[in-house]
């Protein structure tokens, strides 16, 4: 009898302690010896201080130790990890983000006060910033600029699956629009094209640094619409980028007032737009990227479409020359955060002190000396390459306000190439 007790004692120990074991596994990293955390006692927990900071070390020893494997990703090595999990991490980091942000309330017609205003998963209508504009004409340096804004989730490119190609109407609008739509209202359902491009090119993601870091470390997460929908509803600020629609077409997501999106035209001169698509081994043989004229033809069309659209949404629409953002980024910059809605950050003035002093990097590269980079072709083009590029361009650098080089001294000798410009609305139909 006293055996069979001392039996039963014995794996009852043993059945607890192997419990432990799984338990243990569960809540800590054997690789990281850090714990993990997932809520299970409701909303309260969801905010737990020593969570969060148990979660953010994990993250600070992933990426201290750096590595990662193809293309870019590191593989998770601790799989208890839950979307859950990932979510309560990110929400943190945006309360902290936007602790010391400057809420409009009122200013620039946005009547927002608080986070919860902002915030799209507590019924909130986020800040909406969209550019408009085509390849090598500034737009990531701009786009990175609205990204250093805290609390900002960034749609970098959302038409990059399209490859090159510029959408003027049918037979692709339609459904581009669409797709605009739904990632700004946080859709991701029926985008497996869009996502499934994005598992082979990850550049679709990495300008969105507030996902890439999840991404890196959790693939199985990053391309599925249950993770990304509730992660993008968590952003109280969302801007997005997009090189592969004509400014006409910008009117339909004007027109909804669901979205209540502020979009600007980003417009630069074709000489230094044509010279900076020669470094890039996507342009050559692409009509809609190598072909001046119809390059030049886009550019008019446009400046017809942004005075229109200056008209009828002069709060909600706005355009500027990247030469004019370069060569004066802080006050441009400020200029542009106001026509968004949002204040001059501390966080994008430390981005501007980084980013516009010195060449650093490839020609993808946001680290310029701004003052020079826009005018780079007035020194790599050849003065018939220039004139050709004007002979076909003549309509469209006179509307943009953009002067005409005249012969190879001129060309050479610290040309500027910028007339004053200011868009004027078209006028009513009726005058």
């Amino acid at each position: 009898m006293a055996f069979r007790l001392n039996l039963v004692g014995v794996c009852t120990i043993s059945v607890i302690f192997i419990l432990s074991l799984l338990a243990s596994y569960r809540f800590t990293s054997t690789s990281f010896t850090t714990e993990y955390f997932r809520p299970r006692e409701g909303a309260a927990l969801l905010r737990n201080t020593k969570n969060y900071k148990s979660y953010n070390n994990y993250y600070k020893h992933r990426y201290q130790d750096g590595g990662g494997g193809a293309n870019g990703f590191m593989a998770p090595e601790n799989a208890t990890i839950l979307i859950e999990d990932i979510l309560n991490y990110q929400r943190e980091k945006v309360t902290e983000e936007m602790l010391y942000f400057e809420y409009p309330d009122g200013k620039h017609g946005v009547r927002a006060r608080k986070l919860s205003d902002l915030t799209p998963e507590l019924g909130g209508k986020p800040m909406r910033s969209i550019i408009f504009t085509t390849w090598r004409s500034g737009s990531t340096f701009l786009g990175d600029i609205l990204n250093a804004m805290p609390g900002n989730f960034y749609h970098y490119e959302p038409l990059l699956h399209y490859e090159i190609v510029q959408i003027r109407g049918a037979p692709y609008a339609g459904k581009a629009l669409e797709h605009l739509r739904k990632l700004l209202t946080c859709n991701y359902t029926d985008m497996e094209d869009y996502l499934n491009y994005g598992k082979e090119h990850n550049n679709l993601f990495t300008h969105n640094t507030r996902l890439w870091k999840h991404c890196r470390l959790f693939t199985n997460y990053c391309f599925i619409p249950k993770f990304l929908e509730p992660f993008c509803k968590l952003f109280p600020l969302q801007s997005m980028k997009v090189v592969r629609l004509r400014a006409a077409l910008a009117q339909v997501l004007l027109d909804d007032p669901t979205l209540n999106v502020r979009i600007i035209l980003l417009i630069r001169d074709p000489r230094g737009t044509m010279q900076s698509r020669r470094h890039r081994d996507w342009c050559p043989g692409q009509p809609d990227c190598d072909h001046v004229p119809t390059v030049c033809a886009d550019m008019v069309a446009d400046y017809h479409a942004a005075r229109n659209l200056t008209r009828l949404y002069p709060d909600r629409f706005h355009v500027i020359r990247y030469e004019d953002l370069s060569l004066n980024p802080y006050d441009m910059t400020n200029r542009i955060l106001a026509f968004y809605g949002l204040p001059m950050d501390e966080q994008v003035q430390d981005f501007l002190d980084s980013h516009t002093k010195l060449n650093i990097g490839g020609v993808s590269s946001t680290f310029r000396d701004s003052k020079s980079a826009p005018f780079h072709w007035t020194k790599e083009l050849d003065f018939d390459d220039v004139a050709q590029i004007q002979d076909q361009c003549t309509e469209a650098m006179k509307l943009w306000g953009y002067k005409p080089v005249n012969d190879p001294d001129e060309l050479h000798n610290n040309f500027n190439p910028l007339l004053d410009f200011k868009l004027s609305a078209a006028p009513t139909k009726s005058s």
